[in-house]
């Protein structure tokens, strides 16, 4: 019997996780298509996708791009920091938002894990080259802008 009731509560769990994943999905859609029109609700619906899956990557990107372009880089950075998962561009992301905060060595360390991730996140060598020019190193410099350049032709 206590086996019975511990399946039917799993599944129940489960049905509870899939149903508070679908409604995070729909905020985030609506989130998506508001950005051109209105950002301040744009903002809201991935705050709302985040409050019922603190897991959706995709709002975390988004909303934390929108904090950081709106100058709110604390809050920006919170938001890329939480994210339960990472990616290549979430790395990047925040990346750019550390460059901005000129905390250079975090920011190097995120350039380099958003190309670990997705290696064809060309960009990132090329603000890579850029931050080790501005650092006067070189040679690591033109590693970066001659791999972007490379890249870049295909």
């Amino acid at each position: 019997m206590k086996a019975k009731h511990k399946k039917r509560a799993a599944h129940t769990q489960r049905a509870g996780e899939h149903a508070r994943r679908r409604r995070a999905s729909v905020h985030f859609v609506r989130g998506f298509a508001l950005e051109a029109t209105d950002e301040g609700a744009a903002r809201d619906a991935y705050a709302a996708a985040l409050s019922l899956y603190e897991g959706h990557l995709e709002a975390s990107i988004n909303l934390g791009r929108l904090l950081h372009l709106s100058g709110e880089l604390e809050a920006a950075e919170a938001i890329y920091r939480e994210a339960e998962q990472t990616s290549g561009l979430l790395s990047f992301n925040l990346a750019l938002l550390l460059e901005d905060l000129r905390r250079d060595q975090e920011a190097i360390r995120a350039y380099r894990e958003a190309l670990a991730l997705q290696p064809a996140l060309h960009e990132a060598h090329f603000h890579l080259g850029m931050m080790y020019e501005r650092l006067k190193m070189p040679r690591e410099a033109l590693k970066h802008l001659l791999a972007y350049r490379r890249h870049s032709r295909q």
